[in-house]
């Protein structure tokens, strides 16, 4: 290796709190210092320094003081730093404490490119008071290569501690790394170390590393890391992968088994409950050099293909790529979801087959399995006509299959396949796949509520209200629970459910269910979490 010497730094308690709004709790982040310390880690990130936040026991921190008051009591093995991000709950170096040549040691500061005048002037205030300063600039990937080396001969004025290419959409591959650090390698002070922060949205977080290591340079190369790779999006490069890789071919330094402590004990618990790592769109929002959480917005709409998400991202701006924009995402999403259409055939349709009859919806919660015999019942009595959503059973008899999601389309017309008793009811923004379809308006349809705009129940109910229903039954409605297998009967459906969300989603859907109920008779034959403000059927909740 030509490297003189390789750092590790975990930043598992900054940008892993992404993930668990930073959550981890007082006695957790003691024991991920401690641990980390005890496994020989370099620098240990210990989060942000904020001041506009305070959540006990999370790490985000308003004081130096604070964060001191969590280190190792013993003798400390590890540099400790924390993190200034410009414009994400700054807190201006002004409030800094000057440092006490005993704590945290080291102030990381990341900007974006219309703020280096600000993280230049920031970076000496922070130097003044003592500190090590880590200069990162966000998406190193739209510097052109002038601009880099502009913003080196900034950085050689300044003479920080180290100075980073910062991969913030995971969208760089070896030749792009490996040429921005020759470029820095040969242009920046060689007292300065470099840093590398990958992203793992292409899954080259460890393979990028892994260049960077064998590239023939005097400075000290610093990889960012974290516990199981925890971070928003695809995540980071795993601490515990690139310790063992050091360890094996470079030089035998790093406990691997206290960083899998720490997973065992710590993170596996959050893994249970949130999502993060490679994923195929990720991989498109990389692909399309763009900021990983429009993929996580389309993906949580729960209604798209991969397909639909990669066109939808290919259509961001250039100069909205780097930066989330969540108003943008959601006029995109809008946007490729309309098709407007005349559908006054299909509602005339629609409204002589429902003519004279209770109209029975199916939605595919897990009570259409556990009350089988209540709805079979239900349907033997009443004969209603039989409308279901987003789905298909052939248990039970459908007269109509209403679908306004793409990504279930390709299963249910598997399932309706020698089936000529159901009639297709096709929302627009679908392709029209089979001649015997109805096809209506998707727009007139979605309400003006974002986060539920598109719910295919509440379409559903509001196109059945122009066409004229006045009875309406509902079965499988169960509503959202936290837990993402008490949310479908089927399991092939079963999708995460951000628990933060279900609550303030629920009641919207209650609100726009007592909207609708206003100029419709709804009552629920199973049970579920919007019964009590509609009529019930006589079941009571569990």
């Amino acid at each position: 290796m030509g490297v003189v010497s390789i750092q590790i730094l975990d930043c598992t308690l900054r940008d892993g709190g992404y993930i668990n709004d930073w959550q981890f709790g007082t006695k957790a982040i003691r024991a991920i210092l401690d641990k980390l310390d005890r496994a020989n880690i370099d620098i240990i990130e210990c989060g942000f320094l904020t001041g506009m936040v305070e959540l006990p026991g999370s790490s985000l921190f308003q004081s130096i003081e604070q964060v001191n008051a969590l280190l190792p009591k013993r003798r400390r093995n590890s540099m400790y730093v924390c993190m200034i991000a410009i414009g994400e709950k700054e807190l201006h170096p002004s409030a800094l404490a000057p440092y006490d040549g005993k704590g945290v040691e080291g102030i990381r500061l990341t900007f974006h490119k219309h703020e280096i005048k600000k993280a230049m002037e920031w970076a000496g205030m922070i130097m003044e008071k003592g500190y090590k300063v880590f200069m990162q600039p966000v998406g190193t990937v739209f510097y052109s290569d002038m601009e880099l080396l502009n913003l080196v001969e900034q950085i050689n004025l300044l003479h920080p501690y180290a100075f980073y290419i910062v991969d913030t959409l995971g969208s760089m591959y070896r030749n792009e790394v490996s040429h921005r650090f020759y470029l820095i390698d040969e242009n920046m002070h060689p007292r300065i170390h470099i840093g590398f922060h990958a992203h793992n949205n292409l899954q080259l977080a460890f393979s990028n590393a892994q260049v960077l290591g064998k590239i023939q340079t005097k400075r000290t190369l610093i990889l960012d890391a974290s516990v199981y790779g925890m971070g928003r999006g695809a995540g980071n490069l795993p601490t515990e992968l690139i310790t063992q890789y050091i360890d094996r071919k470079i030089d035998s330094r790093y406990d691997v088994t206290m960083v899998m402590d720490i997973y065992d004990e710590y993170i596996s618990a959050i893994r249970k409950e949130h999502e993060w790592g490679y994923t195929l769109p990720y991989h498109i929002a990389a692909s399309s050099v763009c900021h990983p959480n429009y993929a996580s917005y389309l993906i949580n709409r729960q209604t798209l293909t991969m397909n639909d998400i990669k066109n939808i991202i290919q259509s961001i701006p250039k100069e909205y790529k780097v930066l989330y924009d969540q108003k943008l995402i959601e006029q995109l999403y809008s946007r490729y979801q309309s098709k407007k259409i005349d559908d006054s055939e299909a509602v005339s349709r629609i409204a002589q087959m429902i003519a004279g009859k209770t109209v029975l919806l199916l939605a595919p919660g897990k009570s259409l399995a556990s009350k089988y015999e209540k709805i079979q019942s239900y349907i033997k009595s009443e004969d209603p006509f039989v409308i279901a959503v987003n789905f298909l059973d052939a248990r039970y008899r459908t007269d109509a299959c209403f679908v306004s999601n793409h990504k279930r389309l390709d299963g249910i017309l598997g399932e309706m396949e020698g089936n000529k008793n159901t009639q297709l009811i096709l929302t627009s923004n679908l392709p029209r796949v089979v001649r015997r379809c109805l096809t209506v308006d998707y727009d007139r349809y979605t309400n003006s509520d974002e986060m539920i705009s598109d719910n295919a129940g509440l379409m559903l109910l509001k196109l059945l209200q122009r066409c004229g229903a006045g009875d309406i039954a509902l079965a499988g409605f169960d509503g959202f629970h936290h837990r993402q297998n008490g949310n479908y009967y089927s399991e092939e459906w079963t999708l995460e459910v951000d628990p933060a969300a279900v609550h303030e989603k629920q009641k919207r859907i209650g609100r726009q269910l007592d909207h609708l109920a206003e100029s419709m008779q709804i009552t629920f034959i199973t049970p579920s979490v919007y019964q009590k403000r509609q009529t019930d059927a006589g079941e009571a909740m569990p």
